[in-house]
């Protein structure tokens, strides 16, 4: 063999061997890529799950207390308003203590009873849905006899009103959800002109 094909066959192998190289550096290179976006993808998932489970879960603090109840209201009314009168309130926040300085302690008076009062605002609208025909299913469970014609008139209006109830009980606890951060608020409707 000459060196002519001699070096021929020397680079023929050369280039075969650095293509071989190649080709290996770069499929480890694809699986690096590979790795971290599949890892990116993982972490991707995971996290709209936890969204979606922190959606649902507050979705269904919004209507938990209407449904339950709807529960209650439609069966039978005596329990309905055996649970609606055991509200829970939520815990107020303790303020920091104030200085000595009493224009300090009338300042975090206020900002105590601002806030107590829109908490209150939210709450009203809850309990403006609880009354009415809860109140006068309460009033004659007091009397000494209940008059069962009373309560059976009053729960067939309770149902009948019901669907409206449930509503307001859902958006007034929504407000009271955004308010206490738990859900971010609707964004407003765009006005049509």
């Amino acid at each position: 063999m000459s060196d002519q094909a001699r070096m021929f066959v020397i680079g023929v192998v050369s280039l075969i061997i650095g293509a071989a190289g190649g080709w290996w550096y770069g499929m480890l290179q694809v699986d690096g890529v590979t790795l971290k976006l599949m890892t990116a993808i993982q972490e991707k998932d995971q996290a709209m799950q936890s969204a979606d489970r922190l959606r649902k879960t507050n979705h269904e603090a919004a209507v938990k207390y209407g449904k339950d109840l709807g529960k209650l209201v439609t069966a039978a009314g005596a329990p309905a308003a055996a649970a609606a009168q055991a509200q829970s309130a939520p815990a107020a926040s303790a303020a920091a203590p104030a200085a000595e300085d009493p224009a300090k302690l009338v300042d975090n008076v206020r900002v105590i009873l601002a806030a107590r009062d829109h908490i209150r605002a939210t709450l009203d609208g809850v309990r403006a849905a609880l009354n009415s025909e809860f109140d006068a299913l309460a009033a004659e469970l007091g009397n000494a006899p209940p008059d069962s014609g009373k309560l059976k008139q009053t729960l067939d209006a309770l149902k009948q009103n019901w669907p409206q109830k449930e509503k307001d009980m859902e958006a007034a606890t929504r407000r009271l959800l955004v308010d206490l951060g738990i859900l971010q608020a609707a964004p407003a409707p765009a006005d049509k002109k």
